[in-house]
């Protein structure tokens, strides 16, 4: 995932659309899974919200979406998370927002340059599951797995260990969080 792989972009400096798939992030609950969905789009404009899918049984769901509201509650400069839409009993859907480039330019020198990079090149798979463990506080399991996708064919499909995500885990179990 460092750097920009070839494959994923065509000739005239267009992102193809890719999508990564993290199935059980969350400690505890296996069958609770979210895909992030990237759309093609040209390299040179800003970067277009990333809608999330998260997919799960009722009852997680539901107090998934409650701590959701924590997300999109918090400010970051960076970026920011829409509210939670619960669009069924078991798929919610939020969106990463770049906030990078708000009100400046990528002429107004080091610090918008950098954040918009950052926000282009890292997979929002990484500051979800950062967010998820620091504001809602949640528990997440100790091995991530991904997938990438484009095209229908998997790019890429690895697993890493919690910490080279985020740091300090949540200490909330999904499954038993207070309704």
């Amino acid at each position: 995932m460092q750097g920009t792989d070839p494959s994923m972009r065509q000739s005239n400096h267009h992102l193809r659309e890719i999508s990564i798939k993290v199935p059980g992030p969350f400690a505890g609950i296996s069958d609770l899974g979210f895909t992030t969905q990237y759309r093609p789009q040209d390299l040179n404009q800003p970067l277009r919200d990333v809608p999330l899918v998260i997919e799960g049984p009722r009852p997680p769901i539901r107090r998934l979406v409650e701590l959701l509201q924590l997300l999109s509650d918090a400010d970051d400069s960076a970026y920011s998370w829409t509210d939670p839409i619960m669009v069924s009993d078991e798929v919610v859907l939020l969106a990463f927002r770049d906030r990078s480039l708000s009100g400046r330019a990528l002429s107004d020198g080091a610090p918008a340059l950098s954040e918009y990079v950052l926000n282009m090149v890292r997979p929002v798979v990484f500051p979800f599951l950062h967010d998820c463990a620091v504001i809602a506080h949640l528990r997440l399991s100790e091995v991530i797995e991904m997938r990438v996708t484009s095209d229908h064919e998997t790019v890429a499909a690895m697993a890493l260990p919690l910490g080279e995500i985020v740091q300090s885990n949540g200490d909330r179990l999904l499954w038993r969080v207070a309704g």
